[in-house]
Parts: structure tokens; sequence; C-alpha cells
């Protein structure tokens, strides 16, 4: 069995919007796994995702602050440091 390929409407989102699977599932308002599960093209998002898309890249277009000021923070990697360190 072959692996599916990756859908490219959100390989190119994540790089255009520079997000990891983390920050794009946080965009998006849904787990992890539901977004790798879109990635790896293994289910297919709702019409409703796909018109979020199309009006997040109309905002984009439009009115770029606006749009990053949407985006998710970075997601902190590690373990936090311990107080006073």
């Amino acid at each position: 069995m072959t692996k599916p390929a990756k859908n490219p409407l959100f390989v190119d989102l994540m790089a255009r919007l520079d997000l990891n699977e983390a920050r794009a599932a946080a965009y998006f308002g849904v787990p992890v796994f539901t977004y790798r599960k879109w990635l790896s093209g293994e289910r297919a998002p709702s019409a409703s995702v796909m018109r979020l898309v199309e009006v997040m890249g109309m905002v984009e277009a439009l009115a770029p602050g606006l749009h990053a000021a949407l985006l998710p923070e970075p997601v902190p990697r590690g373990r936090p440091k311990a107080k006073g360190a």
C-alpha cells in the first residue's frame, strides 16, 4: 500500500505562513492529530474548513496586519526553565 501524498494546500499554507504542525493546527482550531490527517491526505477537511482557508487567504491578501495578529504564537519547545535559574 502506498503512502498518501501530502495535501499541497496545507503544505503551501505552512510554508507561506512559516507554521509548524502545532501552530497550523492552532490556526484552524483543531487538534494536531486532525491536522496531520489533513496534511497527509488520510482525511479530507470539511467544507467549512475549506471555506475558512479561502476567507483567511483573502484576509491575508487584503489586511496583512490583521492576519498577522490572528496567527498563533510560536509554541515553546523543551522543558520550561526552573524558577530562579
